[in-house]
């Protein structure tokens, strides 16, 4: 059975971000931004003798505008963000704008002689507001909800950049030169005191984000910390008489520009992590420190009083951030530590069991012995009904308290979950009969009367140990090991029970990983078992029977398969690779001439499974087969459902065209009259059932009855387990229309189904003697 998988589709490109990714636009990045630093590199420079001017004048003005069309392509082209990218890009444009207004108004102009405020000013000032809205925007959308945590860090980050910034420059640039016009200081003073809040909104910005490791936040972080480095350089190059147009403060404007504007044209082609844990907090400590030194430097040395009252508000937001921190940690403990206890028990739950077995295990010394011990409050759902869940939830506490109690420091104990509890605790010496008899006390003291109710209530429990590394060596063996030790405990009502790996109940549990990838790993196959009808001596159709071939415990039988596969959920999932296959297979034998019809168990979830019937409408379209051709054999504990909905499922079946048989008739002893309101065409008689008629007369009496009555209501007899030449003339007798066992035709493989269809050519002849009278009889009802 071949099994295709769709090919996955492949991740699109946002069709906004796809345009930055583009190579033209690459090219034209890497040109402007090469421009640009190549500007920079050569105010560094000396050029032996006189600075070209076309070098700061022509080549300048290319450059910057194109670094503003760069800063401005964003917003233009791409849509995400493009309100936050349209304030700095804007922001970038004017200061351009003034530059060239600058350039070409005053160029050759004595610096006494220009107007100040003059419309450049405007246009340069006119960058902060822009960038500062900018920033925002951008950071409140990368981080939609902000911790206080985070604000906090902004502000101890921000500030402290702030006064270091204050520092270095307010002394000197901010004391105002009473000689010249009110205009003229306010509009030098709006430089120095724009920069410092670039540098507080750009730090703070940074901070908001986490401190990604994101290139389009450095970008503009080190484009707004290059602009306010030139702007310091400036003026104090003013104040001193030693700027010159074409010098380094004019080359950080032109690194500063066009960082920012290559921050907007970044492609980031994947997600960026934020910063966490204690390298979260490492940035907010080191610029606490740097305010902690500005405030040391202030004892010695006068510092503008701004610079004193920023450097103290960082120290005071930081000594709050650290209180909140502290509050964060103590919560954290908390929460930690109930996630990891059960609320109801006071005992731990899952995730200390799974955290401390694997490490007991590992550190397990030489010829110790590790017991798990699931130990069950029986009947504590009885108990939850009649006396109600508080009472049941006391009963729990009740029995965790004990626990502790009992238990040494070393152990662990730890709630499963309903009524199960498990117990982990390294012996240094002990045997399995040891161990049981310490887990009898130990249950005798849990089990005292609990005074749950109008009356103390007498507890009942029971327990299955499975011991490491004698019967499992890892975590997940172990407790499969101890909880079949506790299912053999409630079957055998005993108190406690050893696991024993020679007395399995059935074929189960440890199968069960192994069947949840068998589908994957394609291991099932379909055998197929002939049903032959006794006026012919011919088979009328084939009962598809799937079988699991496992790699190491070889074929597992499907009675078997399938009380594993209600364990894992997996009936539905086997009932259409079943169906699937067997419905593909009779389709080729009708292509070969073979007209065979086909049989399939479902189970009575398969029959209450809404989807199934239209699933099963489709295969038998999809293979162009007659819906008759497929009988489905129900399970006879769907007389146990509710009649209504029975009937109505099983009215979609036969409304549809598909046979119904009603499989191991009998086993159970179910109510005829339920039968005669059951939509079906065939009855299967159960082995157990029919068997006995074969040396009993009583037996044969029940048989000829069941027949005659099935008969009456147009409903066909098979006998199953037909094994001998007596077997069949009793079935026979009793008038049975056909049998299916071992003497017929044991169930086949595919190739070996070929060959014995071969011998049996005449039967698939549709024209055959008997053939057309089994075909009526099959849809007399």
């Amino acid at each position: 059975m071949t099994r295709s998988h769709a090919a996955e589709p492949a991740a699109e490109v946002d069709p906004d971000l796809a345009v930055l990714a583009s190579p033209m636009f690459r090219v034209v990045r890497t040109v402007i931004a090469s421009l640009g630093v190549l500007y920079a590199i050569s105010t560094l420079f000396p050029m032996g003798g006189e600075r070209p001017a076309l070098l700061d004048t022509a080549f300048y003005l290319v450059v910057l505008i194109a670094t503003a069309l760069l800063a401005l392509a964003r917003p233009i082209l791409v849509r995400r963000n493009r309100t936050a990218w349209a304030f700095v890009g804007g922001g970038v444009a004017s200061w351009a704008a003034g530059d060239v207004y600058w350039q070409a108004s005053f160029t050759g102009v004595d610096a006494n002689a220009i107007p100040v405020p003059s419309p450049a000013d405007v246009f340069y000032v006119g960058l902060y507001p822009l960038a500062y809205i900018g920033f925002i925007l951008l950071a409140r959308a990368t981080v939609r909800r902000l911790p206080a945590s985070v604000w906090l860090d902004g502000v101890v980050t921000s500030l402290a950049a702030g006064a270091m910034f204050s520092a270095f420059t307010l002394n000197d640039l901010l004391n105002a030169d009473e000689s010249k016009p009110f205009a003229a200081t306010i509009t030098n003073l709006a430089y120095p005191v724009g920069d410092l809040i670039l540098m507080v909104v750009a730090v703070a910005a940074l901070a908001m984000v986490r401190w990604r490791n994101d290139p389009v936040w450095w970008l503009a972080g080190l484009g707004a910390a290059a602009f306010t480095a030139a702007d310091t350089g400036y003026l104090f190059g003013l104040s001193d008489n030693s700027y010159t147009d074409g010098s380094w403060p004019d080359g950080a404007w032109m690194i500063g520009l066009t960082l920012m504007a290559l921050a907007g044209s970044m492609y980031r082609r994947r997600s960026i992590d934020e910063v966490r844990g204690f390298a979260a907090l490492l940035v907010p400590i080191l610029f606490s420190l740097c305010a902690l030194v500005v405030l040391i430097v202030g004892t010695f040395v006068h510092l503008h009083p701004v610079t004193i009252v920023m450097a103290s508000a960082c120290l005071l937001a930081a000594g709050a951030r650290t209180a909140l921190t502290f509050e964060q940690t103590r919560e954290l403990t908390r929460t930690r530590r109930e996630a990891a206890t059960d609320e109801i028990s006071g005992l731990g739950n899952r995730r200390v069991l799974d955290s401390a077995l694997p490490s007991m295990l590992e550190g397990l010394p030489p010829g110790a012995t590790l017991p798990l011990t699931i130990v069950s409050v029986d009947h504590l759902r009885e108990m939850n009904r009649i006396l109600g869940y508080p009472a049941g939830d006391m009963i729990l506490n009740t029995v965790g308290n004990r626990l502790q109690q009992a238990l040494p420091p070393e152990a662990v104990a730890v709630r499963l979950g309903g009524a199960e509890i498990a117990i982990l605790r390294t012996v240094s010496a002990g045997t399995p009969d040891s161990i049981a008899r310490d887990t009898e006390f130990l249950l005798r003291a849990l089990a005292a009367p609990v005074p749950a109710g109008p009356v103390p209530v007498q507890l009942e429990l029971s327990a299955g140990v499975a011991l490491a590394p004698m019967h499992a060596a890892t975590s997940a063996e172990l407790i499969r090991c101890a909880a079949d030790a506790l299912h053999e405990a409630k079957s055998s009502r005993s108190e406690v029970e050893i696991y024993d790996p020679g007395h399995r109940g059935d074929v189960g549990s440890h199968l069960l990983p192994d069947l949840l990838r068998a589908i994957e790993k394609d291991q099932f196959v379909v055998y197929y078992q002939p049903k032959v009808d006794l006026g012919t001596r011919r088979p009328v159709a084939l009962e598809a029977l799937l079988r699991w071939r496992h790699p190491v415990h070889g074929w597992i039988e499907p009675e078997v398969l399938q009380r594993l596969a209600v364990q894992v959920g997996l009936t539905r999932q086997l009932t259409r690779i079943l169906l699937q296959t067997a419905l593909e297979r009779c389709a080729g034998w009708r292509r070969q001439g073979i007209e065979l019809g086909v049989a399939a168990d479902v189970s009575a979830a398969d029959v209450l499974d809404s989807r199934l019937p239209y699933d099963v409408a489709k295969l038998v379209n999809k293979h162009s087969i007659p819906p008759s051709a497929l009988t489905l054999e129900i399970a006879e504990d769907v007389m146990l459902i509710d009649a209504r909905r029975t009937e109505t499922a099983l009215g979609q079946y036969r409304h549809f065209g598909v046979r119904l048989a009603l499989d191991h008739y009998g086993r159970s002893a179910p109510s005829l009259a339920r039968l005669r309101s059951m939509p079906v065409d065939e009855l299967k008689l159960d082995p157990a059932f029919a068997a006995p008629m074969v040396n009993s007369p009583q037996d044969a009496v029940v048989i000829r009855s069941t027949v005659e009555l099935a008969r009456s209501l147009g409903i066909t007899v098979v006998a199953e387990g037909v094994d001998s030449r007596e077997m069949v003339d009793a079935v026979t007798l009793s008038g049975c229309a056909g049998v299916q066992g071992r003497l017929p035709g044991e169930p086949m493989s595919t190739d070996t189904l070929q060959q014995w269809l071969a011998s049996q050519r005449p039967a698939a002849d549709p024209h055959a003697p008997g053939r057309r009278h089994r075909e009526q009889s099959h849809s007399g009802r």
